[in-house]
């Protein structure tokens, strides 16, 4: 069977026959924090990788965990718990690291690190099983899939806190 293919206002639609098909879904990544169920767009997520151990950043905000080095890299952690303003754990009481691409490249790193408790699950997310909250938050969006709460962390807003505090 041909395939014709299409972009309708930013999103692929393939004809096939009379019929046409949306391709309107994502990638993501879901995962379960402390307080939080978090989704993640898989295309920010660098790597999911075993906590090693942190260097805490004197004067640092409690939000700010330290420096952990992957790759040969210095990753800036950040307790998303803290940012969000709910209580967390130790860094050190994490099982696995996001390494999150920072989307503006404009700090120390190119990437920041969020522990977290929980494997990751990767899920197709399609735009009908996300709904809409009252929750508005600058730090991340609160939605519903599926029924359930969960958060998309601003990661631009994040990276633009690490920079303040790795430039200090």
């Amino acid at each position: 069977m041909k395939h014709n293919s299409n972009v309708i206002h930013g999103v692929e639609a393939k004809k096939s026959g009379s019929s046409i098909v949306q391709e309107n879904k994502v990638r993501c990544l879901t995962l379960n924090f402390f307080s939080y169920k978090m989704l993640l767009p898989n295309a920010s997520v660098a790597e999911v990788t075993a906590l090693k151990s942190i260097e805490p950043k004197l004067g640092a905000p409690e939000w700010f965990g330290g420096l952990m080095n992957w790759r040969d890299q210095a990753v800036p952690v950040v307790i998303f718990e803290k940012v969000m303003n709910s209580d967390a754990s130790k860094p050190q009481s994490y099982r696995r690291v996001l390494i999150l691409n920072a989307p503006n490249n404009k700090g120390c790193s190119p990437f920041i690190a969020l522990g977290c408790q929980s494997i990751p699950s990767l899920t197709l997310i399609e735009e009908e099983r996300v709904a809409a909250t009252e929750i508005q938050s600058e730090k991340a969006t609160h939605i519903k899939l599926d029924g359930e709460n969960y958060i998309i962390p601003n990661i631009s807003l994040l990276e633009t806190m690490v920079s303040e505090v790795m430039s200090e």
